[in-house]
């Protein structure tokens, strides 16, 4: 997984005139999927809400995806595993220098041992104070948000960016985790979720996440055994 490169020219995090899409590092990151941003033609159209290439909530945007790769055969594939989306998040819950130090190929070890390094510093971050321990997909879906918004050229918050509905966005990613059905949905979520937690907080609080199953286990046979005598 690797990190986005910086933008250039550089964007002003005070001033949000020249985000969006009229910078192309962050316009390529809002891309709908469905478009191509290397192609100049669909660029311009884009830029010029041309009917044939309106940005809505009913395609994905790039930023949600793995090295902004999408594969139409396989829409799941890298979905909400991209790099920023993660540094958004722990920016947000764990704490700004967990995600500027955060490295491409640390699966969550190295933050796990920050944490231990850090001590009573990691006990303040939002993630803490909000009594969270596993990443929700809900919690995801609020990032995504943000950081949609913080790449948009927009001055003020509002539920509606152009044709872009920041309410149904939500709610799609939502369902995706919600609305699942067969054993392979459920186990793609579940791995994802875990996916999400290594990245976060390492290899702590998995029990919290992903509990294992007690009962089979040999404390509660040996008691089971007991009881039964």
């Amino acid at each position: 997984m690797s990190l986005t490169p910086s933008p250039e020219p550089a964007l002003r995090p005070t001033e949000k005139g020249g985000h969006g899409f009229d910078n192309d590092a962050t316009g390529r990151l809002l891309c709908p999927v469905d478009y191509k941003w290397n192609d100049l033609e669909q660029r311009a159209a884009i830029r010029d809400y041309h009917p044939d290439f309106l940005v809505t909530a009913d395609s994905w945007p790039a930023f949600l995806y793995e090295n902004e790769v999408y594969n139409p055969d396989d829409p799941t594939k890298g979905f909400l595993q991209n790099a920023l989306l993660v540094k958004a998040f722990k920016y947000i819950f764990t704490s700004p220098t967990s995600a500027t130090k955060m490295d491409e190929k640390d699966d969550g070890q190295g933050e796990q041992k920050r944490f231990r390094r850090e001590g009573c510093r990691t006990r303040s971050h939002v993630a803490a104070l909000l009594g969270m321990k596993s990443v929700r997909p809900r919690a995801i879906a609020y990032i995504a948000v943000q950081l949609r918004f913080a790449l948009s050229n927009c001055g003020s918050w509002n539920l509606i960016d152009g044709e872009f509905n920041y309410q149904d966005f939500y709610y799609n990613i939502i369902s995706y985790f919600e609305n699942v059905e067969t054993p392979e949905e459920i186990k793609k979520i579940s791995d994802l979720l875990l996916w999400w937690n290594r990245m976060v907080f390492g290899r702590t609080n998995m029990s919290v996440y992903r509990p294992q199953d007690t009962q089979k286990m040999s404390v509660a046979k040996l008691l089971s055994r007991r009881a039964r005598m």
